[in-house]
């Protein structure tokens, strides 16, 4: 295939990936309370003037960098003209999915990567040829099959329109060891440049979710496997501009550097606190795993044990982080999210290597060109068959399994009422059934009273809006007292105090 080839397919392979996570903007449910109330809602807090403070930042246990990342970015949306709280959202939202598409660069180098560690000078291109820019680069097969499982497999697509700290961290520590590889490669030599990104890379993963470093030492591992001493002096200088970064924000906002990191190791792992949240078997991660992808785990398994000489930091680094992560009381299934790409690209490194191994190519002297010799044919189209039903049954099977989350009372019908509520000139405060599930002041999007409900609170009338599920006796209690039904959204009803 020629380079110019390649980069279409791969520009086709980009679009898909968009077209899904745009999908995914308008039809995924909120995951998970914090992805409001921990990096939404502080930003919010100070830019209204009222917002829903957790316990975390009372105690210290946050660090002000990723909300004051999306701080800034409300703050530039405000310029611009933006007032309401849900657009906020969805801009943020969106700004996360378009970030999320470099992992399918990352994949595509990646697979590309992997593939090319174990292809023979045989059916490798010529350097000469991949040099001229005539031939697409070596292990491209890898490449294009990686770029397509991280552009398309289903639980990645979810997860890229969420704003929560695993999606930045994933991408970091995705491309960090992506760099790290090429970094490792024997006719390469260490690029200044490219190690201080994969520093930065490693330090920022980090940084932003504790429970990825098991990912920064398979990084350094490979470093020290292959002898690249000097490569992994620089990553480790390119390491401490994020830690630097973090340890001043702590020093900005707590009063004392790395104040934040400390509480929150501090918290998590040594008085184990997270499990106050709840506790699940060791073997919950696993479970979870094989429910998300029950055909195709075994298969990607199979895959990266199969070329495990090539891929073994990314496969070993999914196997130690979810081994990791198992020894928690607390899990969430958000926290393990990072594995799955560190299984498709090896997989899809060895597939594809596996394919231009089947395929029979001969090259004619002098020329960049590649022919298939006509005895082999049937095995070229076995070959091709093969890794096409690879990449159906793990999207398929990724895609007939991916629904639900760890919140399923996150309901985009409480959303939408809050929202709604929110936007009603009259409105002077507002009861609701449940503060957890709900999206704090910045889907309300105004710096009036809300509360949750209580009868004796119905009297007052501050409140002028009520949202309760349809059907409860919150509903009943609030039409008694009368108010009546002036919206509905799936099961959740907004109720208007009616003049007396």
């Amino acid at each position: 295939m020629t380079r110019r080839n390649a980069m279409l397919a791969l520009g086709g392979i980009f679009l898909l990936g968009l077209g899904l996570r745009v999908l995914a903007l308008f039809g995924e449910p909120p995951h998970h309370p914090d992805e409001f109330f921990q990096y939404l809602e502080p930003g919010w807090q100070r830019l209204g003037g009222a917002g829903v403070e957790t316990w975390e930042w009372r105690d210290g246990l946050r660090s002000w960098v990723l909300p004051g990342y999306h701080g800034a970015w409300m703050a530039l949306f405000a310029r611009l003209g933006v007032r309401d709280g849900v657009t906020f959202v969805t801009l943020l939202r969106a700004h996360w999915a378009l970030l999320s598409l470099t992992l399918i660069w990352a994949g595509w180098r990646g697979g590309a990567l992997l593939a090319r560690r174990r292809l023979t000078a045989k059916v490798a291109p010529a350097r000469s040829e991949e040099a001229n820019g005539t031939t697409a680069p070596a292990g491209w097969q890898g490449g294009l099959l990686a770029a397509l499982l991280c552009a398309a497999f289903p639980l990645l697509v979810r997860f890229s329109v969420h704003t929560l700290s695993e999606l930045p961290s994933i991408l970091c520590m995705v491309w960090a060891l992506v760099l790290t590889g090429e970094l490792a490669e024997p006719e390469v030599r260490a690029r200044r440049a490219k190690a201080l990104s994969t520093g930065a890379l490693l330090g920022f993963g980090v940084c932003l979710r504790i429970q990825h470093a098991p990912v920064a030492l398979l990084s350094v591992l490979w470093l020290l496997w292959a002898r690249r001493f000097r490569g992994l002096a620089l990553v480790a200088a390119g390491a401490a501009l994020p830690a630097a970064v973090f340890g001043i924000v702590d020093m900005l906002t707590w009063g004392k550097p790395f104040v934040s990191f400390i509480a929150y190791v501090k918290f998590n792992f040594v008085e184990e606190g997270a499990a106050l949240f709840g506790s699940m078997p060791r073997w919950w991660y696993a479970q979870t795993f094989f429910s998300r992808l029950p055909l195709g785990l075994p298969l990607l398994g199979i895959l990266c044990v199969l070329g495990i000489r090539a891929g073994w930091p990314f496969f070993a680094a999914a196997l130690v982080l979810a081994l990791t992560l198992s020894t928690q009381a607390h899990k969430e299934e958000r926290f393990a999210m990072l594995v799955w790409p560190l299984m498709l690209i090896p997989a899809a490194g060895y597939a594809g290597a596996c394919l231009v191994r089947r395929v029979s190519l001969s090259r004619p002297p002098g020329t960049g060109s590649e022919t298939i010799a006509p005895p082999r044919r049937h095995r070229v189209w076995l070959a091709h068959s093969a890794t096409a039903a690879f990449a159906v049954l793990v999207l398929a099977d990724g895609a007939l399994h991916c629904r639900g989350n760890d919140f399923p009372d996150l309901s985009p019908g409480r959303f939408a009422a809050q929202a709604w509520a929110g936007r009603q000139p009259g409105i002077t405060g507002l009861l609701y059934d449940e503060p957890l599930y709900f999206g704090g002041y910045l889907w309300f999007g105004r710096p009036f009273p809300q509360l949750q409900f209580e009868p004796s609170l119905l009297g007052n009338p501050l409140f002028s809006h009520v949202v309760v599920p349809r059907g409860s006796q919150a509903m009943y209690a609030a039409e008694r007292q009368g108010f009546a039904q002036v919206f509905a959204a799936e099961d959740f009803v907004v109720l208007l105090r009616q003049a007396r």
